[in-house]
């Protein structure tokens, strides 16, 4: 990778002062909404580094909602109702078509109606599981103020474009298991999530995962990283490394469920850190 450009310094004041919300992603395709109870009461648990977090829970009904459905949400909002920290606005259903992309969008609209440009949203669906440390929240700030052109901040970041379209070619783009990004430069989306109405999962990759990345970096922006902290990466950046992504070194926060291998899955269940 190319040197590492010099860093901007953090404005105590405004981070102190932007408001933070976090948006959670999830599918009724498992009844019993397991990972998602676990990965609720990590947040729960571990102070997020920051003054407080508007959470938003949306759930796409890949069959038609039960009573089970209907206990997560009320077991979810017993979760939160007296948290210090976080403050559930709402749990709520919508239809699968774009998947959790489409599921980023609505979460997205609710909390617009609240935000300002210098506040932030920090995205997680079920697949990033955590949090694991406390500070989950001011990683992904810190890291995304560190450079000046910066739209997007993830755990980590696929170098390549997916190989049914063209193998090997270069094409960063941001793992949306766990990604941050202000409100000033989500606007930039306008009404439509990339990949919000994509309905084959293929389609829902390139357009929404793939697509998002490359709708900032083609504006002359650039992503970044948990994972490779030292420079912003953009399509002319060389890549850091080839192969699975999800075998990570740096103490993150959340962590794509591959990572969780058969041998050290139980520490799921266990609340241990990876």
């Amino acid at each position: 990778m190319p040197p590492a450009p010099e860093a901007t310094t953090i404005d105590a004041k405004i981070f102190d002062q932007a408001r933070h919300f976090h948006g959670y992603a999830t599918a009724n395709d498992s009844r019993w909404h397991v990972i998602d109870l676990l990965n609720l009461l990590r947040i729960r648990k571990f102070d997020p580094g920051v003054k407080k977090v508007f959470l938003l829970v949306a759930i796409s009904l890949v069959k038609p909602a039960d009573w089970r459905d209907r206990l997560f949400v009320r077991v979810a909002k017993a979760l939160f109702r007296k948290s210090p920290k976080v403050e559930l606005l709402e749990v709520f259903f919508k239809p699968n078509v774009g998947r959790d992309f489409s599921s980023f969008q609505a979460m997205l609209q609710k909390a617009q109606a609240k935000a300002q440009a210098r506040d932030f949203m920090l995205f997680q669906n079920r697949s990033g599981h955590g949090p694991f440390r406390a500070g989950w929240y001011s990683q992904f700030v810190e890291q995304f103020e560190r450079f000046d052109r910066v739209a997007i901040c993830g755990s980590t970041i696929t170098f390549f474009d997916h190989p049914s379209r063209a193998q090997g070619k270069i094409m960063p783009h941001v793992q949306t298991y766990a990604f941050l990004s202000s409100f000033a430069r989500l606007q930039m989306l306008g009404t439509e999530f990339p990949g919000a109405k994509e309905t084959q999962r293929l389609e829902v990759i390139t357009q929404g995962e793939i697509g998002l990345s490359q709708f900032f970096l083609e504006k002359g922006l650039a992503i970044t990283c948990v994972e490779w902290p030292e420079a912003p990466i953009d399509n002319q950046t060389r890549p850091a490394r080839v192969g699975d992504v999800r075998k990570v070194s740096a103490k993150h926060c959340f962590y794509h469920r591959r990572y969780f291998r058969k041998w050290n899955y139980w520490k799921l269940w266990f609340g241990m850190k990876p």
